[in-house]
C-alpha cells in the first residue's frame, strides 16, 4: 500500500464489499465481507461500510510519515497501527 490517498478513499467507499481487504492482498477476508454481508442481508456490510469511513478518515489525517512507518503486518480493518 503506497498510495495512501486511494487506500483511504477506497475504505471510506468501499469497505463494505471489502476492496481494502482485495488491496493489502487478503482474499480471504474479502470474500469472508462479501459473504457475510450476504448472509446477514446486509446488516454488516452496513456496519462495515460506517467503519470504513472512520477508518478512512484517520488514514488520510495520518501523516506520510507516520502511515510508511505503520506495521502493515497488523492492517486487520484497513488502519495501521500506529507504531
Amino acid at each position: 500500500m503506497d498510495n495512501k490517498i486511494l487506500y483511504g478513499i477506497m475504505t471510506i467507499i468501499f469497505n463494505s464489499i471489502g476492496v481494502p481487504c482485495f488491496m493489502q492482498g487478503k482474499v480471504k477476508a474479502g470474500v469472508l465481507r462479501i459473504v457475510l454481508g450476504v448472509i446477514t442481508l446486509g446488516v454488516i456490510s452496513f456496519i462495515n461500510e460506517i467503519m470504513g469511513i472512520i477508518q478512512g478518515i484517520k488514514i488520510l489525517c495520518m501523516s506520510d510519515e507516520d502511515y510508511a512507518a505503520a506495521d502493515k503486518a497488523t492492517l486487520l480493518m484497513g488502519v495501521p497501527s500506529g507504531k
